[in-house]
């Protein structure tokens, strides 16, 4: 059964390119209101009983830019059905910022949509009204049952549903806690109102690469089962040592340690996790060879200090959130990571008591916050733990003496620069690149990333469509981390490698 979908916006051309998204996935449809009068019309009709072609829906989407224009008449009128109580109200809106995001939350808002619409978000959008319906028909079930009971053997019926209830609850919470954290919640149901406090916690982010890319070649289905697939891999990580995950954001995941239960080793539990994770990739890209797909890669960043961590939203509506500097303070140290890398801060490194491994320590100035931050990348725990990340792969740089071109194009703000900077290919490597910049003052900075377009000295192109982050400089030379690879470059590379590796042998005979 389709879930019905409506979409309330004054811009005739943006509402009806979403309509189409929503409409193209076969379980939604959406109706389309440009005005108040729409809106109150529609209403009406539910509210009175009549026959109208547009059905109760499953879930609200409004579109910002009208809500304000409208001083909220729509947002307003809406709250006040008796009928439409519960319904999931999402906004929309090109920018986002916090200030506009926190009077969205306070309006009402379970979800802020950037439009247009990505592939994600109408996932999202799909996943919350099939949430609704279920919870909607399980609660008038409950109704029903309740008016019926009126014996003991209803009530011992009931008890059994209850229980059953209990079971369905325990298994969806089992998804995001821990099993001693589900219990405390389920004991303690005073938890589940507005409200929480600021804690000292360790907070996760990791985030793919490479799967845009990925999912623009496949089509939804297969995004989504990937998707699952992956999510779930992450979430049993995550659960086993004790996090909680907050969010799934498009194909990343927030995650706090030590709450809602405290925890002493909260970062040494964060860390064993985020090893879990990494290691967890090789079943995910296992599939992805199987289904011949790009491999994807992870990168994790884990960062500790004092956040707001409770239910932030409406008594209709809420949501378990943290919000603090810590969390965007993790989110800029996890963009500096590389695929396969885990980066921690040294505020968090410093509160772990037993052994952590640590490859390499660097300095990461992050945008919007005034002094560095000082990373390292950890491959390894001990104590109680003894895990190791099993793909990090310290590989070894092939020399290069063909004259090979590296046209870097840098990115900024999401943003491919027009204008190339040249450099020569000096050694390289599936996962990596050293280059010699044509003009050392060529301005490139270390963690900035940057598309690839390869060419020979005759000019002709060697590969396209790669991106990569640039994980060092020094004077004119310049490694580079591959982030995305193209099937040009996989020909590439498996050619030139072999080839380099059938010279040293003929070298070596």
């Amino acid at each position: 059964m389709e879930k019905i979908i409506w979409m309330i916006g004054n811009n005739r051309n943006e509402m009806i390119e979403a309509q189409r998204h929503i409409n193209s996935t076969g379980s939604m449809r959406a109706y389309c209101m440009l005005s108040f009068k729409a809106v109150e019309k529609s209403v009406l009709a539910q509210s009175k009983g009549e026959y109208s072609r547009i059905s109760t829906p499953s879930l609200i989407v409004i579109d910002y830019d009208m809500a304000v224009m409208e001083d909220y008449k729509s947002l307003s009128y809406i709250k006040k059905q008796e009928f439409l109580a519960g319904v999931p109200i999402f906004f929309m809106t090109a920018n986002r910022n916090r200030e506009l995001d926190e009077e969205c939350y306070k309006k009402g808002a379970m979800v802020i949509l950037r439009k247009p619409f990505s592939q994600s978000e109408i996932l999202r959008i799909e996943r919350m009204a099939w949430q609704h319906e279920v919870t909607k028909n399980y609660e008038k079930m409950l109704q029903k049952q309740a008016v019926d009971l009126q014996a003991a053997r209803e009530i011992l019926r009931l008890n059994e549903q209850l229980k059953a209830r209990n079971e369905l609850l325990h298994q969806i919470f089992g998804r995001y806690f821990s099993d001693e954290l589900v219990e405390v919640i389920m004991e303690h149901p005073e938890g589940a109102v507005i409200g929480g406090e600021k804690r000292e916690l360790t907070v996760l982010m990791s985030d793919l690469r490479g799967f845009t890319s990925l999912s623009e070649d496949l089509e939804p289905e297969e995004v989504t089962e990937l998707l699952n697939l992956y999510f779930a891999k992450m979430a049993e990580a995550i659960t086993q040592y004790h996090g909680t995950i907050i969010e799934l954001l498009g194909d990343g995941i927030l995650a706090v340690f030590g709450a809602p239960l405290y925890s002493d080793e909260q970062t040494e539990e964060a860390i064993a996790a985020a090893i879990t994770m990494q290691n967890l990739m090789g079943e995910v890209n296992a599939y992805c060879t199987k289904k011949k797909y790009t491999p994807l890669e992870m990168g994790i960043g884990i960062h500790r200090g004092e956040a707001f961590i409770g239910n932030v939203g409406s008594e209709k509506m809420m949501r378990y959130n943290v919000i603090g500097k810590v969390v965007n303070e993790c989110s800029r140290i996890e963009g500096y990571s590389v695929g396969g890398q885990i980066l921690i801060s040294k505020e968090g490194l410093e509160t772990v008591s037993c052994p952590v491994e640590i490859h390499n320590q660097m300095e990461v100035a992050a945008k919007g916050i005034q002094k560095t931050i000082t990373v390292n990348e950890v491959i390894g725990i001990g104590g109680k733990y003894q895990l190791l990340v099993a793909n990090v792969e310290f590989d070894v740089l092939t020399p290069v003496e063909d004259w090979i071109l590296f046209n870097l194009y840098p990115i900024e703000e999401k943003r491919v620069r027009e204008e190339a900077i040249p450099a020569r290919l000096t050694q390289f490597s599936c996962k990596r690149a050293v280059v010699e910049l044509v003009d050392f003052q060529a301005e490139i900075k270390a963690y900035s990333d940057v598309e690839i377009f390869a060419a020979g000295q005759d000019g002709r192109a060697i590969f396209t469509g790669v991106y990569a982050k640039v994980v060092r400089r020094q004077f004119d030379r310049v490694t580079l981390h591959f982030t995305h690879i193209s099937r040009s470059f996989q020909t590439f590379s498996g050619r030139f490698l072999s080839e380099e590796e059938g010279h040293q042998n003929l070298k070596q005979g």
